[in-house]
């Protein structure tokens, strides 16, 4: 590839180098004139020592910047990062009071459908999340993240193996048989170190009384639990819970509605999230004080936003808060709707510390919410830039949901963004290895490799991410800037016409459009690009700060009255 020196100038800027060598020369200066008084004025001896000093003095420049640029500063260095990076995955062992948190431990595995209707799937998989809900909320017990439990549906695999890749003790299942108006469920809960059953029940009940069968099955296991292994309070003394019930009540139909968006939210495309917010706004016109659907109805529509740039933030995310107000209005012990209102202040407002507020709530009513310590691993990085919090965050989440391929990534990602490439290239080529069509991982590669100066690779993971996304306009935006960064100009302004004319009808981001911008280094049009994603409320902008330095915006005057106006200001003494 040729020389481009906008590129190593860029590079000689993130490692550092400019700074080694202004230092380098005020110290020489200093040197050199001590060794001149020293030797001559004191000492009294030849001038050829000091010519000598001078000579070492010089030939060190060089061998220093070498150093500076092999050997470059880093915004939180972190020797041991792969190690960290491992342990933070592991789980803790043991409580401060010595007891195994592993004995309170618990997943709910995916209820079978016995109904004969084909489309019953979802009101078994409905069934299981509101139990692992009902379960989750209740203090003292550590409960397996429905994502990670729904690995195993369909499967018939050994239940001692299911929960050693949990890591739990203990296992629910059961089976859900609807007819007419008669609704029959049967749960058991088994010792996962042994397979015995520790109860079982069945249940025969009107279809009306569904609420209050999840109640019972979550508060006959629960209570079966914390019966055998007490909770303990801060100094380790045995503390007897407080059962309580915790699944809601709606509209028979509109709790139907309601599984079915939960149901669809979970397959997590833009094809789904779309569904789901139909059949969520289903589930409020038939009952508009359901505040579960409110709340999952808020999540689904911030996603359209921010996860897959398929609705521009401002059809989307006024509707999600006003969504997460009224549930918090209706049920304010709902963690969901806490995390619903968490992104709406994080990505609509800028509202850093009341975002952070209520995803501390969510986290408060419901240790064991996976999903809301992922979102605070977002916080403590794009907001914080506190590494050490990110990690721990993603151990609470790994603890909970130790099959969500997720986790891998966002570890990945965050050893990249602090500057930890070995450590997050092994991961994300971890991912690849798995799952060869997953895009992400690429996606998280080629930018490691970026940032690492590996520009080649990263062009060519430019085309694989690409294939693989499908040219949605994420995946475009993301090509477009490896092409641009990594020298691929022709291709990057191919792209860069089809990101122009996603943005003019609302389909395209303008943050992505902006950071192609100056991959091309247009730097004019990428700072007025990403000026309209500010105005515009665009969720990527959360990470400008964490673009790669070889697109030469945090060294422009405009970057951080930029980040100013994104409340980001703060992150400017890490530049």
């Amino acid at each position: 590839m040729a020389f481009k020196p906008r590129q190593f100038i860029s590079e000689l800027r993130r490692r550092k180098v400019y700074h080694v060598a202004v230092a380098y020369v005020v110290v020489g200066w200093g040197v050199s004139g001590g060794a001149e008084f020293l030797f001559g004025d004191v000492l009294g001896l030849q001038a050829v020592i000091w010519r000598a000093v001078m000579a070492l003095v010089i030939l060190g420049f060089p061998i220093a910047l070498v150093l500076a640029w092999a050997y470059e500063v880093r915004p939180e260095p972190s020797p041991a990062a792969a190690e960290v990076a491992d342990e933070a995955m592991e789980p803790s062992s043991e409580t401060s009071s010595g007891i195994q948190p592993e004995d309170r431990s618990i997943a709910v595995l995916p209820f079978e459908s016995l109904s004969a209707d084909p489309e019953g799937d979802y009101f078994a998989d409905g069934i299981t999340e509101e139990i692992t809900n009902a379960l989750a909320k209740q203090k003292g017990l550590r409960v397996a993240a429905r994502t990670s439990a729904f690995v195993f549906k369909g499967g018939r695999i050994d239940i001692r193996e299911i929960g050693q890749r949990l890591n739990v003790v203990h296992v629910v299942e059961g089976s859900v048989r609807r007819s007419d108006r008669v609704l029959r469920i049967t749960a058991q809960l088994i010792d996962a170190r042994n397979g015995y059953h520790l109860w079982s029940e069945q249940f025969d009940r009107d279809h009306g009384e569904i609420f209050e069968i999840q109640g019972e099955i979550a508060l006959a296991v629960a209570g079966r639990l914390l019966e055998e292994v007490p909770g303990v309070d801060a100094a380790g003394k045995p503390t007897s819970a407080v059962l309580k019930p915790v699944v809601p009540k709606a509209e028979l139909s509109a709790y139907d509605s309601y599984l079915k968006g939960r149901q669809a939210m979970a397959a997590f495309s833009p094809h789904t999230l779309a569904e789901a917010v139909g059949h969520f706004e289903t589930a409020i016109r038939l009952d508009d004080r359901f505040a579960p659907a409110l709340a999952s109805l808020a999540e689904a529509l911030t996603m359209q936003s921010i996860g897959f740039s398929s609705h521009p933030p401002r059809e989307t995310l006024p509707r999600a808060g006003e969504a997460a107000a009224r549930a918090l209005e209706l049920d304010p012990q709902l963690p969901e709707a806490h995390l619903a209102q968490a992104l709406y202040r994080m990505y609509w407002e800028r509202d850093y510390p009341a975002a952070k507020a209520a995803l501390d709530r969510a986290l408060d009513l419901n240790p064991n919410f996976a999903n809301a310590y992922l979102w605070a691993e977002f916080h403590a990085t794009y907001v914080e830039y506190d590494f050490q919090k990110a990690l721990a965050s993603l151990r609470q989440a790994r603890e909970l949901s130790r099959l969500d391929v997720r986790y891998r990534g966002r570890l990945g990602t965050v050893n990249m963004l602090f500057g930890e490439y070995d450590t997050a290239e092994r991961l994300f080529l971890e991912e690849i290895a798995d799952d060869p069509t997953d895009p992400m991982p690429h996606v998280g590669l080629g930018d490691a490799y970026i940032r690492s100066g590996r520009l080649d690779e990263a062009v060519d993971l430019a085309g694989k991410a690409l294939a693989l996304g499908g040219h949605h306009p994420v995946f475009l935006g993301v090509a477009a800037v490896f092409y641009g960064a990594g020298g691929a100009s022709e291709k990057a302004e191919e792209l860069l016409s089809e990101l122009e004319e996603l943005a003019k009808t609302g389909q395209g981001s303008n943050c992505w459009l902006g950071l192609t911008y100056a991959g091309l280094g247009r730097m004019d049009e990428a700072f007025e690009s990403l000026t309209k994603a500010a105005e515009q409320k665009d969720g990527s902008m959360i990470y400008l700060f964490h673009a790669p330095r070889q697109l030469g915006l945090h060294q422009d005057p405009r970057f951080i009255p930029l980040l100013e106006t994104l409340n980001l200001g703060h992150l400017a003494r890490f530049i």
